[in-house]
Formats: structure tokens, C-alpha cells, sequence
């Protein structure tokens, strides 16, 4: 077989090993199973099931639309420090001054809600880079979109068109920028660990059950790191990973993680 048709083959596994993954768990690396086959192929990727759940636009007028979304500045660090036994973030009333919609508006946020939201399935892929990183960047791997005049890759997963598309659609935008993920992975602690996130707007994250990155509110793309090591966490050992993100309000989305953990899908 020439170079070509192997190139060919390459891309079709790819592509059906993500297409496939759609509403299942699992860890799909499938260049790697090319490499077994003695075909030349890139770094790896590992596809973590992602829960995302899109809403409608608010309008005062449908009782069945969540104020939080395409509305006004809301709901910064409402989340409480440890994840409740359904493993979905408790809310929490904030210390600050920012405008909150209470706990039954922010449960819609990770809860499938009959006719206010409608959840997907996404495969998120992970890559392993160059330096031994294991990566999701909506900046280097989202689609283009165009912001005051300048063209930027975004976080956009269901917009019209794709596979992931829901019936709210893009409500009459470019993208469709309502909406929430959930992401449930394990990862078996080495030494050294690190973890870093980046997100336009909210996003939470919970290593064993704790709150470790809180980016809580509508903002511009905004990070954090964590020293995996100061968590006091045992070298070999399982840990689960929870990350909530939010899209609620502006022209742009994005959501990245970066770690040195081998992230898995949690069963």
C-alpha cells in the first residue's frame, strides 16, 4: 500500500474512532494502533467524554430560559469548596456584589432540565505534545471565529453544522455561546504534577473531590496553575479530576488543560 492510501487510511480511523466514541467511555488512541501497524502516524490522542449541555438564550418572557445565560454579569464563585455526592458542584451564595440567580437557576447549569437545556455528548480530544504534556487548547485546535476584526480560534463544539449540533442551534450567531460542559477523568499521580487551565467564562475544578481552580463568572480568557504536589495527594495513587465549564455570555468561548497526568475517562 503507497504512502497516499495509508494517508488516507490514517485519517479515516481517526475520524471513525471519533465519530464511534460518540456516548461512550472509554480512552481511543488510535495512531497508535496505526503505529502497530507499521504506519508512520502523530502523537497520540486520548478522547475524554464530555457532558454538554446547551441553553437558550435568556428571555424574560420564556419562563423556560435560565437568567445566567446571554443576560448580564452573574454567579461569580458560587460554587462551595467540595463536590456534593452526586459529584456536581454545590452552590454556594457568594461574598461578593456580583448579581446571583440562586441555587435551583445554577442546578440547571449540570443537570439535564426538560425544555431549558438539551445535553450532548462530546468526545474531547487530548494530545500529547512535544514535551510530554498531555493538552486540550481551543486556541490551537478550536474553529476560527472573528472578534473586533481579528480571526481567533474558539471553543465552540455544537455550533450549527457540526455533529454535535443541538435544536437551540446558534440562536442566530456565528457560534453558539450558551452553554455548559462536564468532565469526569482519573489520572494516577506522578511526582511533579502540575495542571494548568484556561477559560472564557466560568470554570470550576475538583482534584478528589476538592475545589482547586475557581474562575467563576463571565470574563475574558483568564488562567490558572496548580502544583499538583502541594495537594497532599500520594504518588501511584488513582485521583478523580471533576472540570464544570461555562459559556454564558460574549462573542468568544475557550476552555484549555494542560497537565503532565495521563488523563482517563472516569467509569
Amino acid at each position: 500500500m503507497n504512502r497516499a492510501a495509508l494517508a488516507v487510511l490514517a485519517g479515516c480511523v481517526i475520524a471513525c474512532s471519533i465519530e464511534t466514541s460518540r456516548g461512550e467511555i472509554g480512552i481511543y488512541e488510535p495512531q497508535a494502533e496505526l503505529s502497530d501497524a507499521g504506519i508512520e502516524t502523530g502523537p497520540p490522542l486520548i478522547f475524554l467524554t464530555m457532558t454538554i449541555r446547551d441553553f437558550k438564550r435568556y428571555n424574560a418572557k420564556d419562563p423556560t430560559t435560565n437568567p445566567a445565560f446571554d443576560n448580564q454579569d452573574s454567579e461569580r464563585s458560587v460554587v462551595a469548596a467540595a463536590l456534593g455526592d452526586d459529584s456536581k458542584p454545590v452552590y454556594k451564595a457568594p461574598s461578593n456584589a456580583i448579581q446571583t440567580f440562586g441555587k435551583v437557576l445554577f442546578d440547571q447549569w449540570y443537570n439535564d432540565t426538560a425544555g431549558t437545556n438539551y445535553s450532548v455528548t462530546y468526545p474531547l480530544p487530548v494530545s500529547l505534545t512535544s514535551d510530554g504534556l498531555y493538552q486540550f487548547d481551543s486556541q490551537k485546535f478550536g474553529p476560527t471565529g472573528r472578534y473586533m476584526g481579528a480571526i481567533r480560534r474558539v471553543f465552540t463544539p455544537i455550533d450549527d453544522g457540526t455533529p454535535y449540533a443541538t435544536p437551540f442551534g446558534n440562536q442566530g450567531g456565528a457560534h453558539n455561546l450558551a452553554f455548559t460542559a462536564e468532565l469526569h477523568a482519573v489520572f494516577a499521580l506522578t511526582t511533579a504534577g502540575i495542571l494548568t487551565v484556561r477559560s472564557d467564562d466560568d470554570l470550576y475544578v475538583f482534584i478528589n473531590g476538592k475545589l482547586v481552580v475557581d474562575l467563576g463568572g463571565t470574563h475574558a480568557s483568564r488562567g490558572a496553575s496548580i502544583n499538583l504536589d502541594d495537594l497532599g495527594l500520594t504518588v501511584g495513587q488513582d485521583y478523580p479530576l471533576d472540570l464544570f465549564y461555562a459559556e454564558r455570555r460574549g462573542a468568544t468561548a475557550d476552555l484549555a488543560i494542560t497537565t503532565n497526568q495521563k488523563l482517563r475517562p472516569q467509569i
